[in-house]
């Protein structure tokens, strides 16, 4: 049996017309269960041809097969004449009534051509086309063998003997309209049945679109807390602290604010933290105000050492690079700053759970009296990713910040099932959409397709305000690689405008986007994954969509 929509009968009709009953039952009995019919659909058309004919954006029956196309029927009662010297077409009751009726050739293409344009209009569309066409059926008689006109031969008709057996009538139909507008290109990817369910089947309501729901979070989400203010107020009071809060909790707004603060007391500030891309939005939330110099570490030992100019720069293999940088780069800014000072009135760190201890003392280098120079500390050991980095000083001491700010509860509480200590954590954002999980399947580019497809598409979202993180480096990922799957969309590890950003985790970490699309967290050990997946999750302010095969259906650890 054949899947009908409506499932109990045909919709409402005029009493009298039994037809469309009649019609139905046969379909149902007589179609194979691959077969999805709708009675009564109506589309909105959008092309010129349709739109001179507004109403052909309808038909009695539409019957769909995934491997045969879709076909349009429009059901007459009786029978119908043709007159050719006036072209005109009368239908014919079966208690001898008459009445004049459009040109059927007329309304089938315009139905055909509807139908097309609300397909082509589907967010999934692709540059191929299933098979499609139209015919005319008349339950209460047998068609001659000639047909009814030179347009409408019995090749397009079903008639009352034919509703005995639809399969093989409408096996015959598709075939000659295969023959006539054949599927093109890669039909037999399939987008066209999910254009037709989405259109004629699935269910529909209105809602809110994604991006409106973002827009109205982010509005509740954008000021200082209470708790953050009395802590800038209670912070004005002491010289040095060190402020520990999980993510979401506010400690870079915190850290930008403080070094305002102090540069307005007429201070010279060092803002600064490990993650390059972290250091540069601290420069730029920091441009306006001359006092405060802000750059992550290395930058600032490369500018104030004049490393480059110096010739000192790091090898190109991989080992020698991370000695360099760990053990090389702290001793030279040393030797440099012994010789050409360098001193802050006050030093502002974020994200200070990634220093390791030779960096401390070249950030202490850069003040008069390392011991008792103003200093403040942010840092969330949960977010830890260098190894062995140092503890921070002054953690014994640290205030906490408790109270969630950045991420919906959604995503609070899915932080929570990766970082167990953020289940003590009290969120105070809008509760926010449900965290999203997606699979692989069929191929990654198609994968992430989807995913932008309802972000972008449906949700109206602008593509800045995504980005995807990947466990691996952005160079690595396997989404820096071109995908033909992923059509119209790509991606830049770079800056490239109309692309998707490809960040890496680490280099994302103390900055926030609205949308985060997470994935490649399986290439490492438990521990670290898990430590990763907490830190890309929570910089995901109003939505985060968790994509890959392992994270999806085991998580990462």
């Amino acid at each position: 049996m054949a899947r009908m929509i409506p499932t109990h009968g045909p919709r409402t009709v005029r009493a009298a017309d039994r037809r469309h009953r009649m019609v139905y039952d046969r379909l149902s009995s007589g179609l194979s269960a691959d077969h999805v019919v709708v009675h009564d659909p109506r589309w909105v058309a959008s092309d010129a041809r349709s739109a001179d004919l507004a109403a052909r954006g309808q038909a009695d029956f539409l019957v769909a097969h995934p491997e045969q196309g879709l076909l349009l029927l429009y059901v007459h009662g009786g029978g119908l004449r043709h007159e050719p010297h006036g072209d005109r077409w009368t239908a014919m009751d079966a208690d001898g009534q008459q009445r004049h009726i459009a040109d059927p050739l007329t309304v089938g293409d315009a139905g055909l051509d509807a139908l097309l344009s609300a397909l082509r209009r589907h967010i999934g569309a692709e540059p191929s086309l299933p098979m499609v066409g139209w015919a005319v059926v008349m339950p209460d008689v047998q068609a001659p063998t000639s047909g009814v006109s030179s347009g409408l031969p019995r090749e397009l008709i079903v008639d009352r003997g034919d509703l005995r057996d639809p399969t093989r009538r409408f096996d015959a139909l598709a075939a000659w309209w295969q023959r006539q507008r054949p599927a093109s290109g890669n039909a037999a990817s399939r987008w066209w049945w999910r254009a037709f369910e989405s259109l004629f089947v699935a269910p529909r309501e209105v809602r809110v679109l994604l991006r409106d729901r973002v827009e109205d979070d982010r509005e509740r989400m954008i000021s200082l807390s209470d708790q953050q203010v009395a802590v800038l107020d209670m912070l004005a009071r002491r010289r040095r602290q060190t402020i520990y809060g999980p993510a979401g909790t506010g400690k870079t707004v915190l850290a930008i604010e403080k070094a305002r603060a102090l540069a307005a007391q007429g201070m010279r500030v060092l803002l600064t933290c490990y993650n390059r891309a972290l250091g540069h939005h601290l420069r730029e939330a920091t441009r306006d105000e001359p006092h405060i110099t802000a750059l992550h570490f290395h930058e600032l030992c490369f500018e104030v050492g004049r490393f480059e100019a110096r010739g000192l720069t790091p090898p190109a293999d991989p080992a020698g690079r991370d000695v360099w940088f760990k053990e090389t780069l702290p001793d030279e800014m040393l030797a440099w700053l012994a010789e050409h000072p360098v001193h802050y009135d006050a030093l502002v760190v974020d994200e200070a759970q990634d220093f390791l201890p030779r960096w401390w003392t070249v950030l202490d280098a850069f003040t008069e009296e390392p011991g008792e120079a103003i200093r403040y500390l942010f840092y969330d050991d949960a977010q830890r990713l260098q190894e062995n980095a140092a503890p921070v000083p002054g953690a014994d001491e640290a205030v906490v910040l408790r109270t969630n700010w950045r991420n919906t509860r959604a995503i609070h509480e899915h932080l929570g099932g990766v970082e167990p200590t953020v289940r003590k954590t009290p969120c105070a954002a809008p509760a926010g959409l449900p965290v999203e999980h997606e699979t692989l399947a069929p191929t990654p580019g198609r994968a992430l397709k989807r995913v932008l497809q309802r972000l972008l598409e449906r949700g109206a979202l602008r593509l800045d305000d995504v980005v995807l993180l990947s466990g691996r480096s952005a160079a690595k990922s396997r989404w820096a690689q071109p995908m033909a799957d992923l059509a119209p969309w790509r991606t830049t590890t770079g800056n490239e405008p109309g692309c998707l950003r490809i960040r890496s985790i680490q280099s994302y970490k103390g900055l926030e986007s609205p949308v985060v699309i997470l994935s490649e967290l399986d290439a490492y050990e438990p521990a670290r994954a898990r430590r990763l997946a907490y830190v890309g999750a929570s910089r995901a302010m109003n939505h985060l969509v968790v994509l890959g095969d392992a994270e999806v259906e085991d998580g990462p650890w």
